[in-house]
């Protein structure tokens, strides 16, 4: 896209995808046989025919699970597209472009994949879920349809946000972050919807292998908030990076585990890097926009392999404890490897005091909630011999919110740095930096330069130690006109602060340019004072930001009551199944 206004083929990634998913009905209907008379009703039964056949799952289950598969992939598609465009080229002008689109009608096809479970349920007669008359609502598809409308509520809240406070480029507010729990979190519903079917079913190849993509959606869904780091317009304290990726590997590995039994963690990874390789392959190579880096959980996955060998899944208490051990050592220290080994990010030994203890915790946190609901997707256990502690649990939740807190408060140090423009050519020049005090970057996470939003790809630089104390210099030039937005990041514990190297007037919000000039002195702010530099010229009410957080809080509480309420009511219907075990739950009538 060219100044976001959108050419003809852009469109086609929003349209393929749907052209896709028509030509798959095609086949499913023209391949099913059913027994009904009516029109409407022999469409559905030949398309859940077709499903059951061919995957040994219910065709209610499969219907709208490969359904939020496919909408959850397009709206990963937009958000990594919106907002790799974001960091590249600044603000949009268009609300429906087609990242936008993506997003929306990804978001708005998870509430279109539980009505289509809920009519395939209802016309099969499944046992499950709620029933009123001919009516069945699978209780994962009540989850998935609120994680959609959560989501889409979320597109007015942030419109009224930036109409208040500005256009922000971070995934972290509280409008995204309803947008981004609403499709990550959809994962996890669409792999409950999997295994809600799975009672009494006995999944073919290809079933098994669509259970496997459920399980590698919820790690890509999961790893969705690490974006925020992933393109380098970093923000908070880098110690959330690696307390996330340890939550999501405990979290999602161990639960995969418990479900698909051996190499699952890893069966699982492998299909994550491939939806990565090709985001990555459309975003950066397609559309030409900058990529940078992400986690790969291959030597965690193998972390918890190895702790199903030390620790049989069947105890539940000790497999969890193990893996999480295994991953807050070994598999933490390989993802702290594979940054600097990727080029993507460096890891200093100013971030390891408070990244490693925190990470450590989060992994054991994340594998013991990964092993709870683990008796949800293993349709072969007897969910009962599968119990927690309720203290466990408990414990396992406040250390969450306990990571998640710590490094959470952002300020400025005291802090100047005078800025030279060194090795000029043309537009572009090196960036010496003296800093005062000259000790200042001793403890740093990150010290660099980075530029964006003026174009594809991102310029960022490391500063190098040059001659006197404190006196640093960019590996690489950055530019210094046009829309190019240069800066100076210096991070130290709970510092996150930046100084202006470069950033042009922005007259639609009346923030002044900061000319590129041959030296100036400046002293650091918080970073968000220049990557969000016009919020400031906002002068808006109170009210949008209490409405915003207020809304999220209600949001996130129902999400968490809903998912509590499919969980139990999954796992009481698979305690059925095993006290009668001649009962084939779940499969279409017309298989019966």
């Amino acid at each position: 896209m060219t100044g976001r206004m959108a050419v003809w083929n852009d469109w086609f990634y929003v349209v393929a995808p749907f052209l896709f998913y028509l030509a798959v009905v095609y086949v499913l209907v023209a391949m099913g046989r059913s027994e009904k008379k009516n029109i409407l009703p022999q469409f559905f039964g030949r398309i859940s025919n077709s499903l059951h056949r061919a995957t040994g799952y219910p065709g209610w289950a499969m219907a709208g699970a490969l359904s939020g598969l496919l909408v959850l992939l397009v709206a990963a598609m937009g958000l990594y597209w919106d907002v790799a465009w974001h960091v590249d080229l600044g603000r949009d002008e268009l609300l429906l472009n087609p990242s936008h689109t993506m997003i929306l009608l990804g978001l708005g096809g998870l509430m279109y994949a539980a009505v289509i479970a809920t009519t395939f349920a209802s016309l099969d007669k499944a046992n499950t879920g709620i029933k009123y008359r001919s009516l069945v609502i699978p209780w994962s598809a009540i989850a998935l349809f609120s994680l959609g409308l959560g989501g889409v509520a979320s597109f007015p809240f942030d419109e009224l946000w930036h109409r208040a406070y500005g256009i922000d480029v971070t995934l972290w507010s509280p409008t995204h972050l309803q947008l981004l729990g609403g499709g990550g979190f959809a994962t996890i519903a669409v792999w409950m919807m999997i295994a809600e079917g799975a009672r009494g079913s006995t999944p073919t190849k290809t079933g098994r292998f669509i259970h496997i993509m459920a399980a590698g959606a919820c790690l890509m869904g999961i790893t969705i908030f690490q974006g925020e780091f992933e393109f380098l317009v970093v923000q908070f304290q880098m110690a959330y990076y690696p307390i996330l990726v340890m939550l999501s590997a405990g979290f999602v590995l161990v639960a995969a585990r418990i479900a698909l039994g051996p190499w699952g963690a890893l069966k699982t990874t492998l299909f994550y890097l491939g939806v990565r390789g090709f985001l990555v392959l459309i975003v950066s190579g397609a559309l030409n926009h900058t990529v940078v880096g992400f986690a790969t959980y291959l030597v965690p996955a193998l972390c918890v392999e190895a702790a199903a060998f030390i620790a049989k899944p069947e105890n539940r208490l000790k497999f969890a404890l193990t893996a999480g051990a295994l991953l807050g050592t070994i598999g933490l220290a390989a993802e702290l490897a594979w940054m600097p080994l990727s080029g993507w990010m460096e890891v200093t030994p100013a971030l390891l005091p408070k990244a490693l203890p925190l990470s450590f915790v989060a992994a054991f946190a994340g594998s013991l909630i990964g092993a709870r609901m683990g008796r949800v997707f293993d349709p072969t256990e007897n969910p009962q011999k599968a119990v927690f502690p309720r203290g466990v649990i408990a414990a396992a939740v406040l250390a969450v919110i306990v990571v998640l807190a710590v490094p959470l408060p952002r300020q400025a140090g005291d802090v100047e740095a005078t800025i030279r423009l060194v090795d000029r050519q043309g537009d572009t020049a090196k960036i010496d930096v003296t800093l005062n005090p000259p000790d200042a970057a001793e403890n740093y996470t990150i010290f660099g330069v980075g530029s964006n939003q003026g174009g594809a790809p991102v310029v960022s630089s490391r500063l190098i130690a040059e001659g006197e104390p404190g006196h640093f210099v960019s590996e690489n030039r950055h530019p210094l006109s046009g829309d190019w937005k240069t800066s100076v990041a210096l991070m130290r514990g709970n510092e996150v602060m930046a100084a202006p190297v470069y950033l042009p007037a922005d007259p639609k919000f009346g923030a002044p340019a900061i000319p590129a000039l041959d030296e100036r002195v400046e002293k650091f702010a918080v970073i968000t004072d220049i990557t969000l530099r016009e919020t400031l010229a906002f002068d808006g009410p109170v009210w949008p930001s209490i409405v915003a957080y207020t809304e999220i809080v209600f949001v996130l509480v129902a999400w968490i009551l809903i998912f509590a309420l499919a969980e139990k009511r999954i796992v009481e219907g698979r305690v059925d199944t095993y006290q009668n075990l001649s009962y084939r739950a779940g499969v279409p009538s017309y298989s019966r």
